[in-house]
């Protein structure tokens, strides 16, 4: 059931957001409200989903509460998806460029075009 609740609460791309912002590091609330126009309950909730899936975790500091990702959690759920991963990620190779059949043209200067280049 682990896996459901988790792929549930990441299954909201606010909540993705939310986490995106915390890969860097703790947050306080505030500064997770900021990044939203949405209203202050609405981003709380979405921060309680993300908790009760254990996705974040708080610290309270005075008045404040800080924001963390669970990154055992998230290991959980890279566990799970990792046989349907390649072993190593595969490099984007360029798209080759169309040859041309034409045959080269050679650069050919007169005299008179060499001679006027150099004044």
């Amino acid at each position: 059931m682990r896996i459901e609740e988790i792929a549930k609460a990441l299954g909201d791309e606010s909540r993705r957001k939310i986490v995106e912002l915390l890969k860097s590091g703790e947050l306080p609330a505030t500064a997770i409200f900021e990044q939203f126009s949405f209203a202050a309950p609405t981003i709380s909730r979405h921060l309680s989903v993300l908790k009760d899936a254990g996705i974040v975790s708080t610290r309270r500091n005075g008045v404040f509460i800080y924001y963390s990702i669970e990154k055992e959690t998230l290991q959980i759920l890279a566990q799970w998806l990792s046989p349907f991963l390649p072993e190593k990620p595969e490099k984007v190779k360029s798209i080759p460029k169309e040859k041309s059949n034409l045959p080269k043209q050679k650069d050919i200067q007169n005299s008179f075009d060499k001679f006027q280049s150099e004044f």
